[in-house]
């Protein structure tokens, strides 16, 4: 749903761009704009769904082969998510698709733990 959505408003920003510059009016630009919307909707949804049945199932292996659910889990699966997806288009925009994977998984490891590692750093200061 996420994907689609920002699909679609993505979808009507360029329509409502390339049918103004095209000088579409009336109901040629209503129909031009629902595709744009359509299309590029899902197109996000598509490319999100994928992005995440593939870390899902990362997630559940790891958790299924190591015994433990934990941010290790979560840091491998995103990073071999972004690895995989991007795994087409060449060395080097896998290596940046598994940076971002790893990443968006570090920074959702530290909002997530911020309680623990406040504590950790109140009983051991530097």
């Amino acid at each position: 749903m996420t994907g689609a959505t920002f699909g679609g408003v993505s979808g009507l920003y360029a329509g409502l761009r390339d049918t103004t510059l095209a000088g579409h009016t009336g109901k040629l630009r209503r129909t031009q704009l629902l595709n744009y919307i359509s299309k590029q909707g899902a197109a996000s949804a598509n490319a999100l769904g994928v992005i995440a049945v593939m870390y899902s199932g990362f997630g559940v292996i790891l958790s299924w082969v190591r015994g433990i659910d934990d941010e290790i889990n979560t840091l491998t699966a995103a990073t071999t998510t972004g690895l995989l997806y991007k795994s087409s288009a060449g060395l080097r925009r896998c290596a940046v698709g598994g940076a971002v994977g790893f990443g968006i998984a570090a920074a959702y490891c530290l909002w997530n733990s911020k309680d623990r590692l406040h504590t950790f750093t109140r009983l051991n200061p530097a």
